[in-house]
């Protein structure tokens, strides 16, 4: 039986959801970005659908729409919003450390992070989505793992 998209829209969009999230720090880019992603999954389906890391190809949609989003947006071209005070309650200090943290990674390094942990998708599938190899992906993990254990590391007094 074929895979349907509304099955694997329900499977992927919240991991999906969370990685832009993630990426951006705003609700309203992470809910752009996912529906745009989930928009041209939906296009290329009868191909898409065959493939197993289709769920990661759609996350690394959403985060090049992100990084392209945020390029507008430092280049002056779109009206930024802050929705962190919206009136849902926020998240707790540690979750909100662990997005600065991630946020203060080069783009790179951020996608693969989020990609490979978050995502949890093999290594080599993380290097194809990417555009990189796996070498690259290893580096760029590294690089990342190494900033967010000194952006969060606890030492004791």
């Amino acid at each position: 039986m074929e895979p349907r998209f509304e099955d694997f829209y329900r499977r992927e969009q919240p991991a999906v959801y969370r990685a832009a999230y993630l990426a951006t720090g705003s609700r309203d880019a992470a809910l752009d970005a996912t529906q745009e992603a989930f928009k041209r999954a939906w296009i290329r389906w009868l191909r898409l659908r065959r493939y197993p890391w289709a769920g990661g190809w759609v996350m690394t949609t959403a985060l090049n729409l992100c990084r392209r989003a945020n390029r507008e947006r430092n280049r002056g071209r779109t009206r930024v919003v802050d929705d962190r005070l919206g009136s849902a309650p926020g998240p707790g200090a540690d979750r909100v450390d662990v997005q600065r943290a991630l946020a203060a990674l080069p783009f790179r390094q951020r996608e693969a992070a989020i990609l490979f942990y978050l995502g949890d998708l093999p290594l080599a599938t993380v290097a194809q989505l990417m555009g990189v190899s796996e070498g690259a992906v290893k580096a760029h993990l590294h690089a990342a793992r190494a900033k967010l254990r000194a952006s969060l590391e606890v030492l004791d007094a």
